[in-house]
């Protein structure tokens, strides 16, 4: 496995139509093992292979022990069904430190091939139904910030975003999560954990 390099906005690579794979070989399925490694090392909940510069249809998805027990690998999905509605803040590897509010669907089903060739259903509801639909959008040439729900909030984020990744593509800042940064990440997964027990209760 290898850490892959994160696309940002502009990429011309983000703004387009992904291939659908025909053929499940070594290529793909090292690809599927070196995108997981590099959203593991970005602290992400999702990839799109677009996002690392390859304009296949495939995604990795890991949310968590909350709402899968292990990472999805998803080669060509598509949403077959959704209901519901919900509205979060929204992040992306592909747009750096910028968090906007989105409304999606609150439950998805998603068929795909998985790495055998098997054609499977994933379903998936809250923060899983928001990760899939998100990375399914990058499949399809789109990012986040095409949706949001807060067109103010966006423009004042754009100059902003703009210069985290100028900063970053220079080198003078790294495109890692800092150590304060995932403990934030994960002191809000302990808080989403607490508040699901408290409706399950």
């Amino acid at each position: 496995m290898s850490l892959m390099k994160v696309k940002y906005l502009g990429s011309s690579v983000l703004h387009r139509q992904a291939k659908q794979i025909s053929v499940i070989n070594r290529e793909i399925i090292n690809l599927a093992e070196d995108m997981i490694e590099t959203m593991y090392k970005y602290c992400g909940v999702g990839l799109a292979a677009p996002q690392v510069g390859v304009s296949k249809q495939m995604i990795v998805v890991d949310c968590g022990e909350k709402y899968q027990k292990e990472t999805y690998i998803l080669i060509n999905p598509k949403i077959v069904s959704h209901k519901g509605t919900q509205i979060d803040d929204e992040g992306c590897l592909s747009l750096p430190g910028m968090y906007l509010p989105v409304v999606r669907a609150d439950y998805v089903a998603v068929e795909a091939m998985d790495l055998s060739g098997k054609k499977i259903v994933i379903e998936g509801n809250k923060l899983l139904a928001r990760c899939l639909q998100h990375e399914i959008d990058h499949l399809n040439g789109k990012t986040f910030d095409e949706m949001v729900s807060e067109p103010e909030k966006l423009m004042q984020e754009i100059p902003l975003l703009k210069e985290r990744i100028e900063a970053i593509l220079r080198g003078d800042v790294s495109p890692f999560p800092t150590d304060e940064e995932i403990s934030e990440l994960e002191a809000a997964e302990a808080e989403e954990a607490k508040n699901m027990e408290k409706v399950r209760a």
